[in-house]
């Protein structure tokens, strides 16, 4: 049986930071809970408009990933303005791309 013991070292540095009063994560809650109500035409109106994956809409929309904080900053604004869109029909949008 080998006979462990505690070796000593150099101490080391730790920064003294308290992380109970982060305002980032605020900002973190209160994006999730803005994208926790997505429902699925949200979703794909959100990812046209952003130009991002429908997939990554959906892993905002769980937790999973979080964007950059002007995207964060936009999704929030959107959904407090009440989730406005647009209807756009085929036709308009083939011309739009002319």
């Amino acid at each position: 049986m080998a006979i462990s013991y505690r070796k000593g070292g150099r101490p080391y540095a730790v920064a003294d930071i308290d992380f109970s009063n982060d305002a980032e994560l605020l900002f973190w809650d209160t994006f999730y809970k803005a994208c926790s109500s997505f429902r699925y035409i949200e979703i794909i109106a959100l990812s046209r408009a952003l130009e991002v994956s429908v997939r990554t809409v959906e892993n905002w929309k769980y937790g999973l990933t979080f964007p950059r904080k002007g995207i964060a900053q936009q999704v929030i604004d959107w959904v407090s303005r009440g989730k406005p869109m647009k209807k756009i029909s085929p036709s308009q949008a083939i011309s739009d791309m002319l």
